[in-house]
């Protein structure tokens, strides 16, 4: 298994790139992770303790950089784990005709040795890296592969059984639903269990027979006599949720570990916990994976107004774009929010009708007016939720939607089925940024109280919002913009206005210095072209940066964008919204011109 993910830097002064790349450094020398629970030591091609903080260094001004975590299937039996990596970015180096700047770490804290590896996100002639798609989601892998089957041999000569017994091992133990939980439920007869319903093959009913042991151990399972054991009626979900518990747990502890802190229980609080209505405001710590699915679900910690460390479940990697180049510190808000179907489920239901069945066919005669590439992108989702049995297809290429789709749909979305807590970012700068800032700001809201301060505390951040007030009060008489008044310090909209075409004058003055290119801010009704490059934050907004020519032009962002990060794209804007398409054919050219297929 090979993953490849591209970071993009805010650009200079915006604080998201060499910063990002510490925090991940430090992520991947964390203590405990190392073989038999040492520390990390990160390696690089020549040294087998590589300087972390010199590599992010040298990527300080980088437009962007790629984590990639390569994880073979018997990594615990290669005998040298850096070899393998320094001859694997070694292939990776003659594909794509340069010489990498890379750092990487081993972990063997999960039961499955990988590697995480950091690459510098240029070439050797000083000129931006780029990974067409194809290598990242082929090529890449196969190397991999060719290295690890040359030392292990191929994978069905080593037999399925190693396998399951390896698998089975560490599923006995683990604290939250697993596989050989579903089996007992299947051999289950009303709830009960007996060795003689099991499997007889030895490597399956072992297994099956520690897991019985370990939930009778967390009261889960009554035994009932030497050879039956009654589940508990509510194993599934419980375990579940012990395993969510375990999660939040960790995550919570490194969450409050990325600014030296240990747990605190008295500040500590859920938002899942808390009234429906509840909404926080607060500094952003950080976000961390709960389980291992890139995909989600995510634990985000906020230190909050009210003095309190709050955190929020988010069901999905993609709920978290709008953190995208945004470094820890941002102002944002947590709120609690229901999942709901997505515009593509709605329109499959409606094209389906009481028989529950969708065909392409069937699209086209109900809304003639959709394309065929919108059509398709329906067909795509089916076919994805073909694999989890929330659709069957049919020998004609329709599908069957299952009675409960929506239920279904919700639940996988939502990565289980609990709710998710809505992100929204407030001001991509911080606190201590804010105060100076020559444009608009989230710490104005504080100034004018037009923000809720009702549980603005005098402890944690609550205190450090208290003490930026003022600071911000005599910037803002410094700019011109805003005065005392009956109620305190106002500001009027001319204010506002002012401070916006400030902010908008050091942006274009920020990019031209940065790209060398003529700056421009599109504006309602303009068409743009050009390759997407970047993402900027503003204080009240965020802008996709595109080139074309002699010209960066500042577009509205919108999350759809990050799938077209190096890409050409053209678009109307419309209003704060960039509506877009984009292409292939700069990645065609360059996958051709390094011949990957050979």
């Amino acid at each position: 298994m090979v993953k490849i993910h591209p970071r993009v830097h805010a650009m200079a002064g915006g604080g998201g790139g060499a910063a990002s790349v510490m925090r991940h450094t430090l992520y991947v020398e964390r203590d405990g992770a190392g073989r038999d629970g040492d520390k990390v030591e990160v390696f690089d091609r020549d040294r087998d303790r590589a300087d972390g903080g010199a590599f992010v260094e040298r990527c300080e001004h980088d437009r962007h950089h790629f984590r990639v975590i390569v994880s073979p299937e018997q990594g615990g039996d290669l005998k040298d784990l850096k070899r393998y990596t320094r001859e694997l970015m070694e292939r990776v180096e003659g594909d794509l005709r340069t010489r990498i700047d890379w750092i990487a770490a081993e972990h063997h804290d999960t039961g499955h040795p990988h590697i995480h590896i950091l690459v510098r996100g240029r070439r050797d002639d000083g000129r931006d890296l780029v990974i067409p798609r194809q290598y990242i989601s082929h090529t890449w892998r196969q190397r991999a592969e060719e290295i690890a089957t040359r030392e292990l041999g191929p994978r069905i000569d080593r037999g399925l059984g190693h396998d399951l017994d390896q698998r089975g091992a560490r599923a006995a133990r683990l604290e939250r639903l697993t596989h050989l939980d579903r089996t007992l439920a299947q051999h289950a007869r009303d709830n009960v269990v007996r060795i003689s319903d099991l499997p007889a093959e030895g490597r399956l009913r072992n297994p099956l027979l520690q897991r019985l042991n370990r939930l009778e151990g967390w009261g889960l399972a009554e035994r009932q006599a030497s050879d039956r054991w009654r589940l508990d009626h509510e194993l599934e979900d419980k375990l579940t949720r012990i395993g969510v518990a375990r999660d939040r747990e960790r995550a919570t502890a490194r969450l409050l570990g990325h600014e030296g802190r240990g747990l605190e229980p008295d500040r500590t609080r859920e938002l899942d916990q808390a009234h429906s209505s509840q909404r926080v405001t607060g500094r952003l710590v950080g976000f961390e994976r709960l389980g291992s699915d890139a995909r989600g679900p995510y634990l985000i910690g906020v230190e909050a107004l009210d003095g309190k460390f709050w955190t929020g479940r988010v069901a999905r990697e993609e709920d978290l774009r709008c953190l995208n180049g945004v470094e820890r510190g941002a102002i944002v808000s947590l709120e609690r929010a229901q999942p709901a179907l997505k515009p593509a489920d709605r329109t499959i239901l409606e094209i389906a009708g009481e028989d529950r069945y969708y065909s392409a066919e069937r699209h086209r005669e109900a809304i003639p007016s959709d394309s065929d590439k919108y059509i398709q992108m329906h067909v795509r989702r089916l076919e994805a939720l073909r694999s989890d049995g929330i659709a069957e297809r049919d020998t004609e290429g329709g599908f069957y939607l299952s009675p409960d789709y929506e239920k279904r749909v919700i639940a996988r979305d939502s990565v289980g089925g609990r709710e998710s807590a809505r992100v929204s970012l407030l001001d991509p700068h911080r606190i201590e940024q804010q105060r100076d800032h020559r444009g608009p700001a989230w710490l104005d809201r504080v100034v004018t109280r037009t923000e809720d301060l009702s549980q603005l505390s005098d402890r944690g951040f609550g205190a450090e919002v208290r003490s930026a007030w003022a600071a911000r009060v005599d910037t803002l008489r410094e700019l011109g913009a805003g005065r005392d008044g009956v109620n305190g310090f106002e500001m009027t909209s001319g204010d506002q206005a002012r401070l916006k075409a400030m902010e908008r004058a050091d942006l274009r003055d920020r990019v031209e210095r940065d790209t060398g290119l003529v700056p421009h801010i599109a504006r309602d009704g303009e068409r743009v072209q050009g390759v997407f490059v970047s993402r900027l934050h503003a204080a009240e907004k965020s802008y996709a940066l595109i080139v074309h020519d002699r010209t960066a032009t500042l577009a509205p962002w919108r999350p759809e964008m990050d799938r077209a990060l190096n890409q050409y794209v053209s678009g109307e804007v419309n209003g704060r919204q960039f509506d877009f398409t984009y292409g292939r054919e700069v990645e065609k050219s360059i996958v051709k011109g390094l011949d990957l297929g050979r």
